[in-house]
C-alpha cells in the first residue's frame, strides 16, 4: 500500500493524538516529524502551528459514553454555547449544532477528513448536523480556534472543527453502550459493528450503528414546571377583571393558570442508523485511489403542549355572538361592579375638586381624576377569550431526515518528492417534517360564522366535533445539496532555501455547488395556521476558489532561534451570487530555545450569506412597535412630522404591526478580522508538561442581523427618509398593513478572550496520571445595530433559554492509567452571570469514568455524569432554563467493546 507523505503524517500524527503525549515523547508508528494539521494543507512539526489547535482522540471519546458528538465538544470551554442541542425542544427539530466563541453555528466551519460536510436543517441552513457523524468511525477531532478563510473559505470565522474519520481497520469490532437517568427519562443506548481489512496494497473500514434516546418530560424532573393563561376551558380576559370557565361551561370562578408542564417535554427523543464505509487503493507505488460512503436515517421527535389560542394568534372570538347568555350575564354583572366602583371614585373626585376649587386651587394639589378603565360597557371592556384544546392532543412533532455522503479522489506523490490530491464528494440531507394536532385558522372562522353547521360555544371547551372540523397535521419539506471538487498540490521549493529550509508551498482549486429548498404546508404557505405564514424557500449558488500557501522555515537550531517561522495564506473566491471576495492569513512562530515557542497570526475571513438569508421566501411575524403617525397617548414621543397620509386623530389599532421576514438577495458577505497570540511552554526540567496560553481578538463586520424595525418607522414617518419609508405599507384605515423586516448586513460583532490549556503526565513504575486543565476567559462580547447605533454588551450575559457568555469557563480532569485499566475524574465549570430578570449563581459538574481492558479484545466502561445530580436554575423566575446547562441530572452509563 502506498505511503505518502500525507498518510504516514496522519498515521503519526493518530498515534500522538490517542496517547494524549507531547509531540516530543517517542511513540509507536512511523518516525516523521511533520504531520497534516488542522489550518494548512502544508505538513510540519505539530508544535509550529500557528494557531491554537485542540485535539479530542478516539480514547477520550470513548472514555466520555457520549452518543453524538456535540455532547463532547460543548464541554470545550473555546466551544460557544449559541448552538443546538437535544435539550431545545421547543424549535430545536432534533438537531446537534455546534459553534466557537459564542458566534454562532453559521460561523463555525465543520469539516470531516478535511473537506466539507452537508448542511441540514429545514433544507436551507448552512449548519452541520452533528448526528450524521457516527461517533464510533471518528479517529480525532480537531477543533482550530483562529480565522482560517483563507485555507478553507467561507464560514470559518470562529474556526474549524475537523473530523477526522477512522480509515483502516483489520477484524470486527463489537461496541454495545447504554445510559440512564437517576431520575427517570432520557434512557439511551447504542450498538454499532465495525469492520475492514488491510491488505498490501489498500485497505477498508465500515461501521453499522444504530442508537436511540428516550425523552425527559416535565413531569420527570421536580424543578419543572409551566403555567399558561390558556387551558381546556377557556380563560376571560376584560379590562374589569380575569375569569377562568369552569368545567360546567357555563360558570365565572377567579382566575387560575394550567398546568401545561405536564404535557410537555424538556429534551427531544431520537432513533439513528447509519452506515459508513472508506477505502484506499494502490494503484501504482505513487498513486493512490480513495473513497468514502456515508448514510444516516434519524427521526427526531419533540412534544409540546396543545396549540395555544387567543386573539393575537387569530382566534376572533365575538364575545356577543360565541358566548353562552349565562356567561355573558356574568360578565355584565362584573362590568357593574367595576363601574359602580367607578362611579364612587368619580364623585368622591368630583367632591374633592370642587373643595379644591374652594382652597383657591393650590397649584400641585388638584385633585386625580379617575380613569373609566372598566370599558362604556362590558363588551367594549372585553379583551381576550384564551383557550387550548387539551383534549385534541399534544402538538407532536416529528423530523425523518436522511443525509447521504459519497466522496472519492486520487492522491500521490512525485518523484521529486511534492504531493497531489483530487477529490470530489456530493452530499444531500433531504427532510419530511410533521406536527401532529395542527389547526387551521379558516376552517375555525367556519365555525365562528356557522357556515360549518357546528355549535360555536367554546366556553367549557371544545367538543371532539369542533376540534375534528379544524384540526390537522401540518407537514412539510426540504432538501440541502453540496457537490465540492477540488485539486491540490504541496511540496518543498528547494529552489528557495532558508537556514531552517527549503520553501514550503501548496496551492490548489475548489468549486462548490450549494443548492436548497424548504417547502411549508398549503396551510403554513397561505397562513392559515395559528403560526406564522411562511412562503416556500429555494435557491441555489456556485464559488469557484483558488488559494495558495507559503511556509517559511527561516530559522532552526540557531542561536537564540531554535525555530522562526513564518506562514503566509491567501485565497480568492468568486461566488455567482455577489462576485469575489479575499482573504489572506500570516502568521509567525519564534522560539527562542526549544522549551518555549511564541505563536501569533492575523487573518481575515468571511461568511457568505447563506441560501435561507438569500432566498427565503416571505415569512409572516408581528412585532410590538408604535406607528409615529398615532395621535394617543401611547405615542409618547408624538405624531412625526411625514404623516400626512394619515387621517386627523389616527390611532393605531392595537400595538402588534405584521411584519415580512425573509430572505434578501442584496445579501453581502460578512468580513472578519482575527488576530491570536500566545504561548507554547513545554519545560525540559518536567517531564511530559505543556502550558499553553492564547488571546483572540475578532472582529467581524457587515454582519447579517435583523433591522431595528421600529428605526424604520421612525426614519420614515418623523425624519422623512425616503429609502425607509420603501419598507412600509399603509392599507385600510391608514393602517400598516406590510413592514419588510429582511436581514441586512448592519451589524458587527467584536469578541476577545483568553484560552489556558494545561497537560502534565506522571509516570509511575504502576501506570500513568493524566492530568488536564482547560480554561477560557471571556475579555468582551459586543454586539453593535449600525442601523440603530445601539450597541449590546453580552460580557456575563445568561440567556433565559440559550446563550451563555460568562467570564470564565472550565474543563479539568485526573486519570489514572493502569496496566489494564483506567480511572478517572472531570470537572466542568460555568461561571456566575445575569440573565435579562436575575443574577445566575455559577455550575460545576462532576462527572467520574472507569474502563478495564479484560483483554485483548475485550474492554469494559462506565461512567457516572453530573454525580451531584444538580439541576439547571431558573434564569428568569418563571421557568425557563438555559438549554447549555444540563437537564439529565446524574446519569450513569456503561459500555463494552469486543474484538475478534
Amino acid at each position: 500500500m502506498i505511503k505518502t507523505k500525507l498518510s504516514i503524517a496522519i498515521a503519526a500524527f493518530s498515534s500522538i493524538a490517542a496517547a494524549g503525549v507531547s509531540a516530543q515523547e517517542n511513540v509507536p508508528g512511523p518516525a516523521v516529524e511533520e504531520v497534516i494539521v488542522t489550518g494548512s494543507r502544508i505538513a510540519r512539526d505539530p508544535l509550529s502551528t500557528t494557531g491554537p489547535i485542540t485535539i479530542v482522540d478516539s480514547e477520550a471519546i470513548s472514555r466520555s459514553g457520549v452518543g453524538t458528538i456535540d455532547e463532547l465538544l460543548n464541554q470545550l470551554p473555546s466551544m460557544g454555547t449559541t448552538g443546538i442541542n437535544a435539550n431545545d425542544n421547543n424549535g430545536g427539530q432534533g438537531l446537534a449544532f455546534v459553534d466557537l466563541r459564542n458566534l454562532g453555528s453559521a460561523r463555525t466551519l465543520v469539516l470531516v477528513n478535511g473537506r466539507r460536510f452537508v448542511s441540514s436543517a429545514s433544507g436551507v441552513s448552512s449548519a452541520v448536523d452533528m448526528n450524521n457523524i457516527p461517533v464510533e468511525m471518528i479517529d480525532r477531532i480537531e477543533v482550530l480556534t483562529d480565522g482560517a478563510s483563507a485555507v478553507y473559505g467561507s464560514d470559518a470565522v470562529a474556526g474549524v472543527i475537523n473530523v477526522v474519520m477512522k480509515d483502516s481497520f483489520e477484524g470486527l469490532r463489537i461496541n454495545a453502550r447504554a445510559g440512564a437517568t437517576s431520575e427517570g427519562g432520557g434512557e439511551n443506548g447504542d450498538i454499532s459493528f465495525t469492520f475492514g481489512s488491510e491488505g498490501d496494497r489498500g485497505s477498508f473500514i465500515a461501521n453499522i450503528s444504530h442508537s436511540q434516546r428516550d425523552e425527559i418530560t416535565y413531569n420527570d424532573r421536580d424543578w419543572a414546571g409551566l403555567t399558561s393563561s390558556m387551558g381546556p376551558n377557556g380563560n376571560i380576559f376584560t379590562r374589569y377583571g380575569a375569569f377562568s370557565i369552569q368545567e360546567d361551561g357555563v360558570t365565572l370562578g377567579d382566575y387560575a393558570g394550567y398546568d401545561i408542564g405536564q404535557h410537555m417535554w424538556l429534551s427531544g427523543a431520537m432513533e439513528r442508523s447509519s452506515a459508513t464505509a472508506s477505502g484506499k487503493y494502490s494503484i501504482t507505488n505513487s498513486v493512490e485511489l480513495w473513497g468514502e460512503a456515508s448514510f444516516t436515517t434519524k427521526t427526531t421527535n419533540q412534544q409540546l403542549a396543545a396549540q395555544p389560542m387567543y386573539a393575537g394568534n387569530g382566534f376572533n372570538l365575538n364575545p356577543e355572538t360565541h358566548l353562552p347568555e349565562a356567561i355573558k350575564s356574568q360578565l355584565q354583572d362584573a362590568w357593574q361592579q367595576a363601574d359602580d366602583a367607578y362611579q364612587i371614585e368619580l364623585a368622591a373626585y368630583n367632591a374633592a375638586v370642587a373643595e379644591w376649587e374652594a382652597q383657591g386651587s393650590p397649584e400641585g394639589l388638584e385633585p386625580t381624576a379617575p380613569v373609566a378603565a372598566h370599558g362604556t360597557d362590558w363588551v367594549d371592556g372585553f379583551s381576550d377569550f384564551r383557550i387550548r384544546p387539551v383534549d385534541g392532543g399534544t402538538r407532536s412533532y416529528e423530523q425523518t431526515t436522511d443525509t447521504y455522503r459519497l466522496a472519492t479522489g486520487l492522491s500521490g506523490d512525485f518523484s521529486n518528492g511534492w504531493s497531489w490530491d483530487t477529490f470530489v464528494s456530493y452530499g444531500k440531507n433531504e427532510g419530511n417534517n410533521v406536527t401532529l394536532n395542527s389547526y387551521n385558522k379558516t376552517k375555525l372562522d367556519e365555525i365562528f360564522s356557522g357556515e360549518a353547521g357546528l355549535d360555536f360555544d367554546f366556553a367549557g371547551g371544545m367538543s371532539p366535533e369542533i376540534m375534528d372540523y379544524f384540526r390537522y397535521d401540518d407537514r412539510e419539506s426540504n432538501s440541502y445539496e453540496l457537490l465540492n471538487a477540488g485539486a491540490s498540490l504541496s511540496g518543498d521549493i528547494d529552489a528557495i532555501e532558508f537556514q531552517g529550509g527549503a520553501l514550503g508551498f501548496a496551492a490548489g482549486v475548489e468549486y462548490r455547488e450549494e443548492s436548497g429548498e424548504f417547502n411549508p404546508s398549503p396551510e403554513t404557505q397561505s397562513g392559515e395556521t395559528f403560526g406564522n405564514q411562511q412562503d416556500a424557500t429555494g435557491g441555489e449558488y456556485d464559488v469557484t476558489e483558488v488559494f495558495a500557501e507559503f511556509n517559511l522555515p527561516i530559522l532552526q537550531g540557531a542561536k537564540f532561534a531554535e525555530e522562526l517561522t513564518a506562514d503566509v495564506a491567501v485565497r480568492y473566491s468568486d461566488f455567482s451570487t455577489f462576485g469575489g471576495q479575499s482573504t489572506g492569513k500570516v502568521g509567525l512562530v519564534y522560539a527562542p530555545v526549544e522549551d518555549v515557542r511564541f505563536r501569533t497570526s492575523y487573518s481575515t475571513s468571511f461568511r457568505a450569506p447563506g441560501i435561507y438569508e438569500l432566498f427565503s421566501g416571505s415569512a409572516q411575524s408581528y412585532e410590538y412597535l408604535i406607528d409615529p403617525c398615532d395621535t394617543s397617548s401611547s405615542n409618547t414621543d408624538g405624531q412625526g412630522e411625514n404623516c400626512g397620509m394619515v387621517g386627523a386623530g389616527f390611532t393605531q389599532a392595537g400595538n402588534q404591526v405584521p411584519t415580512n421576514i425573509g430572505g434578501n438577495e442584496e445579501l453581502t458577505p460578512e468580513e472578519a478580522k482575527t488576530f491570536t497570540a500566545g504561548i507554547v511552554w513545554t519545560p525540559s526540567f518536567v517531564d511530559d508538561l505543556s502550558i499553553t496560553l492564547d488571546y483572540y481578538d475578532i472582529s467581524i463586520e457587515d454582519a447579517i442581523t435583523s433591522p431595528d424595525l421600529q428605526r424604520i418607522l421612525d426614519d420614515c414617518f418623523r425624519d422623512g427618509i425616503a429609502s425607509a419609508c420603501q419598507f412600509v405599507t399603509r392599507g385600510a384605515g391608514d393602517q400598516i398593513v406590510a413592514l419588510e423586516g429582511a436581514k441586512m448586513n448592519i451589524g458587527q460583532v467584536d469578541t476577545r478572550g483568553v484560552d489556558v490549556d494545561i497537560v502534565h503526565n506522571l509516570h509511575f513504575d504502576a501506570g500513568r496520571l493524566g492530568l488536564r486543565a482547560q480554561a477560557s476567559r471571556l475579555l468582551e462580547y459586543n454586539e453593535y445595530n449600525e442601523q440603530s447605533g445601539t450597541e449590546s454588551d453580552y460580557l456575563e450575559y445568561v440567556g433565559t433559554t440559550g446563550g451563555l457568555y460568562v467570564k470564565w469557563r472550565g474543563l479539568a480532569s485526573a486519570t489514572w492509567y493502569g496496566n489494564d485499566w483506567d480511572m478517572g475524574a472531570e470537572m466542568q465549570y460555568f461561571d456566575d452571570g445575569y440573565s435579562p430578570y436575575k443574577p445566575v449563581k455559577s455550575m460545576t459538574y462532576l462527572n467520574l469514568r472507569a474502563g478495564w481492558d479484560i483483554n485483548e479484545g475485550t474492554r469494559l466502561s462506565a461512567g457516572i455524569d453530573n454525580v451531584a445530580d444538580k439541576a439547571p436554575e431558573d434564569t428568569s423566575g418563571y421557568n425557563d432554563w438555559n438549554s447549555f446547562y444540563d437537564f439529565q441530572g446524574r446519569y450513569f452509563w456503561a459500555g463494552a467493546s469486543y474484538q475478534f
